[in-house]
C-alpha cells in the first residue's frame, strides 16, 4: 500500500469503505464494531503512518485534549517568577502528552472565564495556579465532578477535593530555615508577608511557628507583620520594627523581602552588621539585589510539571499520586552571615 501524509478520517473511511463511525470506534477501542473491521483499519492505520490528530482522537474518545490552566486575572500586570516557571512547566508537560492548554485568568471574584470554559465542554481537567481560602472556584469544580489538581495545599477544610495536590515541603523547609536563621542569640524578630488568606503563607508561618516552639522563643522578642502588598506599607512595617529593636527580619516571600531591603537600605541600615534579612522564597528577582539574599529554594518549575503528569495520568486511568510532596533547598547568602 502506498504510504499516505497527512490522512484524515475522511480518507481512511472513504479508501476502506465504511463509515467515520467505524473508523472512531476501531481508533478508540470503543463501541460495537467487527474484529476483522477493526483488523483493517489498523492495519490501514500502519501502513499509512496515521497518527490522529487531538481533534480526530477528541471525536472517537469523548476527548477535549485540553487543560485548563486558571491564573489569577492581575497575571498579565505582574511580574511574579514563579507563575512564569509553573505556567512553562504545565505547558510542556501537556504538550508532552499530546494536550493544549487553555489559559482561563479567573479568581473567586471573577470566575466567568473558567466557567464558560467548563459549560462549553472544552477541557478534560483544570489546574489551579495558587489555592486561597474559601476558593469558589475550587467548590465549582467540586459540584461539577471535574478532574482537577493544584499548585499548593488546598485548606484543611478542603483536603482531599483536588484530584491531585501538589506542594513543596512548605512547613518542614520553613521550619529548618527559621532554625538556621535564628541560631545564636535571642534577638528580636519580624516576620512580614502580605495576603494570609494563601495557603502558602500560611503553611510558611506554620513552619516559622514550629521553629519558635522547638527554640523557646521568647514571645515578647516576636514580631509579625502582614498585609505589606504594597511598598509602602512594608516601609511603614519596617521602620516600626526598628523602633522596636527588630534586628532580624524575615520575609515569606521575595517580592516582600525586596520591599523590605530597600526599607531598610533607606533607614541607613547596614546588612548584616545592623540587622539580617533573609527570605521563604528565592527566585532571580533577589538577584537584583546589591548584597546576596539568603532565602529558601523551591523549584517551580518542578512543582508544574509533576502537578500537571499527576492529572494527565489520572485522566488516561493510570496509577497516580494524589499528594506529591517536593523537597526544597537552603540558600546561605551574606545578608546572614
Amino acid at each position: 500500500m502506498t504510504q499516505k501524509r497527512n490522512i484524515t478520517i475522511d480518507d481512511i473511511a472513504r479508501d476502506l469503505g465504511v463509515s467515520k463511525t467505524t473508523i472512531s470506534r476501531a481508533i478508540s477501542g470503543k463501541g460495537r464494531i467487527g474484529e476483522s473491521t477493526r483488523n483493517k483499519v489498523m492495519q490501514y492505520i500502519e501502513a499509512c503512518n496515521y497518527r490522529p490528530s487531538p481533534a480526530a482522537r477528541g471525536l472517537a474518545e469523548n476527548k477535549t485534549y485540553n487543560l485548563a490552566l486558571v491564573l489569577p486575572k492581575s497575571f498579565m500586570q505582574l511580574n511574579i517568577p514563579f507563575y512564569r516557571h509553573t505556567m512553562n512547566a504545565i505547558c510542556e508537560e501537556a504538550f508532552a502528552w499530546d494536550y493544549n492548554i487553555v489559559i482561563c485568568l479567573s479568581t473567586e471574584e471573577f470566575p466567568e472565564s473558567l466557567r464558560r470554559t467548563l459549560d462549553n465542554r472544552k477541557v478534560d481537567g483544570v489546574i489551579l495556579s495558587r489555592t486561597v481560602e474559601n476558593d469558589g472556584l475550587v467548590d465549582m469544580l467540586k459540584e461539577r465532578d471535574i478532574p482537577f489538581s493544584t499548585i499548593g495545599s488546598l485548606p484543611p477544610q478542603a483536603r482531599g477535593w483536588a484530584t491531585v495536590e501538589a506542594d513543596h515541603d512548605q512547613i518542614g523547609g520553613c521550619n529548618a530555615f527559621t532554625l538556621s536563621f535564628l541560631q545564636g542569640k535571642q534577638e528580636k524578630v519580624g516576620l512580614l508577608g502580605n495576603d494570609m488568606r494563601y495557603i502558602v503563607n500560611q503553611s510558611r508561618c506554620a513552619g516559622f511557628n514550629q521553629a519558635v516552639a522547638t527554640l523557646k522563643y521568647p514571645e515578647e522578642c516576636i514580631y509579625m507583620r502582614s498585609g505589606l502588598g504594597k511598598p509602602a506599607d512594608c516601609t511603614a512595617a519596617v521602620r516600626e520594627l526598628l523602633q522596636l529593636g527588630v534586628r532580624k527580619f524575615l520575609c515569606m516571600d521575595d517580592e516582600i523581602c525586596m520591599f523590605t531591603l530597600t526599607a531598610l537600605m533607606q533607614a541607613g541600615k547596614k546588612i548584616p552588621e545592623d540587622v539580617q534579612i533573609a527570605s521563604l522564597f528565592d527566585s532571580e528577582k533577589l538577584n537584583s539585589s546589591p548584597i546576596g539574599i539568603s532565602a529558601l529554594r523551591f523549584d517551580a518549575a518542578e512543582l508544574g510539571k509533576v502537578a500537571c503528569r499527576e492529572l494527565l495520568k489520572c485522566l488516561r486511568d493510570e496509577n497516580y499520586d494524589p499528594s506529591p510532596i517536593l523537597g526544597y533547598r537552603i540558600i546561605s547568602r551574606e545578608s546572614t552571615l
